[in-house]
């Protein structure tokens, strides 16, 4: 062994998935089971035989074998099974009403929302306060943690979750995705005891996380093709054909994390980047207001993608017209993207929230919490076909917008009343809002 375990960080982690997130939001919609009720919702939620299953219900996924990649035109025919559209909107609303249930049991900085449906939460600082007892052990606590948030989630949603306890973030992930999602309880519990039976015997070795299909390849040529193999092979080996991700696929696989997620695990810097402008005149149609918080949102995108950064927080601004009434000015964590679809969306979503019919004349979208990282994180609820795609599309955009100016590609809803980026871009030096979100002149450090 490489790594002594009583040396090692001992937290309580909660690794929280919900189950069939998107699926059992559309049960819950329709006054149906989760659990019970066939349903997929489908990317264009027609029976054209076009699209991809975005999500499946748990009865679905096992009565007719799909998955959540499956193509529309694949999708067996069943007398039961009920196909949706997909509702963003709600998605997003209902992972806010998670998460700020999930506050209620941890500290903000002890909370990190992983995915829409994943949230991590280190309960070491809270575990004693709602279990005092200390007649209980520290497993029974962790599992009375566990089943206390299952219970209060689904009274207050009716959704269900699934739960990964361990003694560090990767056990419990490990925990979740290898075990907990196959018990009855949808709980259990992975600690540095149980390494060498639990984590060394992930079969196959792709279900580990973190190793691709191109991973094992490249470990099959260096004759490991089991888990407990990369644990007991040489570090320095590792480290000579991977670099550093070598010593981290070697410390992952012996069940070694370090990370406090009260810290940032990745480099951050107290920055953000945002766009705002003073309208031409007094805006009152909410129809008109939502093309300058598209286009503006876009903007912004763009410069966070010319620093190749990643945000974690959206925050939307609306100044009213009238002295009488101030606007608004809100904010939320996201999931880290650099995605304009995406961004669009939360700006939206905050804005639908909270608007209340002001006239307004003033707009101002920034984004902050920056990972400058190129790593994505993907989660199960979206093809990594299509994400690329729109990752691609958003680069090439970029790049033509670069070279020819930005009016050669603009969205249709910039040719409408409303719409203010086509007139933006001939401003000079940043003057009446200016393009900041193309020439990067915008509100950096704000």
């Amino acid at each position: 062994m490489y790594f002594d375990y009583r040396l090692e960080p001992i937290r309580d982690i909660l690794f929280i998935d919900m189950k069939s997130f998107y699926a059992s939001v559309e049960c819950q919609r329709l006054g149906l089971n989760p659990l019970t009720t066939m349903l997929v919702v489908m990317s264009t939620g027609d029976n054209t035989g076009n699209g991809l299953i975005l999500a499946a219900s748990p009865t679905a996924k096992k009565k007719l074998g799909i998955s959540n990649v499956t193509r529309a035109d694949n999708l067996p025919d069943h007398p039961d099974l009920i196909k949706v559209s997909p509702h963003m909107t709600i998605y997003i609303e209902e992972n806010m009403k998670i998460n700020d249930l999930f506050r209620t049991f941890v500290a903000e900085e002890d909370l990190l929302i992983y995915s829409i449906d994943e949230s991590i939460l280190d309960v070491t600082a809270s575990l004693n306060l709602f279990f005092p007892d200390p007649e209980l052990t520290k497993q029974q606590k962790r599992w009375r943690m566990a089943r206390r948030i299952q219970r209060e989630l689904y009274n207050q949603t009716g959704l269900y979750c699934t739960v990964g306890i361990g003694d560090n973030p990767l056990l419990a992930k490990l925990a979740l995705d290898n075990g907990a999602k196959h018990t009855k309880w949808m709980i259990d519990e992975w600690t540095y005891q149980d390494v060498k039976e639990k984590v060394w015997k992930i079969d196959p070795i792709t279900d580990f996380w973190g190793i691709g299909s191109r991973t094992k390849k490249r470990l099959y040529k260096m004759g490991i093709d089991t888990i407990g193999q990369l644990a007991t092979e040489s570090p320095l080996r590792l480290k000579k054909e991977f670099g550093v991700i070598g010593e981290q696929l070697h410390a992952h696989a012996n069940g070694i994390d370090r990370t406090i997620i009260s810290e940032p695990s990745l480099p951050t810097k107290e920055k953000s980047y945002g766009n705002s402008q003073v309208l031409d005149r007094n805006y009152s149609k909410q129809k008109e207001i939502e093309i300058v918080v598209k286009e503006m949102a876009e903007q912004v995108a763009t410069r966070i993608r010319r620093h190749e950064c990643l945000t974690q927080c959206v925050s939307v601004y609306i100044g009213s017209a009238f002295g009488e009434d101030k606007g608004f000015n809100r904010q939320m964590k996201v999931p880290a993207t650099d995605n304009s679809k995406q961004l669009v969306d939360y700006c939206l979503f905050l804005f639908r929230k909270h608007y209340k019919g002001q006239v307004i004349r003033h707009v101002g979208i920034s984004y902050s919490k920056l990972i400058y990282s190129k790593a994505y994180q993907l989660d199960l609820f979206h093809d990594p076909e299509e994400f690329e795609k729109d990752r691609k599309l958003d680069r090439i955009i970029d790049l033509i917008r670069e070279k020819y100016g930005f009016t050669s590609i603009v969205h249709a809803n910039s040719m409408l009343p409303g719409g203010r980026a086509i007139a933006r871009s001939h401003l000079v030096g940043g003057h009446a809002g200016g393009m900041d979100g193309i020439n990067d002149k915008g509100l950096d450090n704000k």
